[in-house]
């Protein structure tokens, strides 16, 4: 079972097996996003699904993906065939949005991420949006659309700043030094 897919015994709060599902359909190996039909085999492989009663609860949640139009399920070459939708891709993408963090690596290489952005009044909850979430991943906010790292974070802000369509406006500055940086090396213990 691939470590970040939870078992089916698991508990799974209102909601987070079909998420966890829909995840699964995207994980590597299984990106293909297609899956024989019935029996899901793929799937329950993918989640140690054993007893009818839990084939059950597999089965039920990806009902209630294709209700959402999250997945379709057509048939291909006399098989059944469970696909992931662009509404299930966007839904996938705001998953990985929620549960991004920046890795700490053991040693600091000394430079520090310094990322600035200047987006326009019209796209004010995206600006806002994108100020949070810079904000929830504990990157430092050294002012208002200002924000300053020690990691390598560029592929976080280049899927953060898509997500929201506002990429344009942001720019990742790579610094050997920042003055007056001791609050920074407070902030992250470094």
């Amino acid at each position: 079972m691939n470590k970040k897919t939870r078992s089916i015994r698991d508990k799974h709060s209102r909601g987070e097996l079909a998420k966890d599902i829909l995840k699964g359909l995207a994980l590597g190996g299984l990106i293909v996003s297609s899956f024989a039909l019935p029996n899901l085999p793929q799937i329950f492989h993918l989640f140690g699904v054993g007893s009818s009663k839990e084939r059950f609860k597999v089965k039920r949640s990806i009902s209630k993906l294709q209700k959402k139009k999250l997945v379709i399920i057509y048939e291909k070459d006399g098989m059944d065939v469970v696909e992931i939708t662009k509404e299930g891709e966007k839904k996938i993408s705001k998953y990985k949005l929620e549960e991004m963090k920046i890795l700490r690596p053991k040693k600091w290489d000394g430079k520090w991420r310094i990322i600035i952005f200047d987006i326009p009044e019209k796209f004010k909850k995206a600006r806002n949006a994108l100020s949070k979430k810079i904000s929830n991943m504990e990157i430092y906010p050294l002012q208002k659309s200002v924000f300053v790292c020690p990691f390598s974070c560029r592929d976080e802000i280049d899927f953060i700043g898509e997500f929201f369509n506002v990429r344009k406006y942001i720019y990742y500055i790579e610094a050997d030094k920042v003055e007056k940086d001791k609050t920074l090396r407070d902030f992250y213990n470094i």
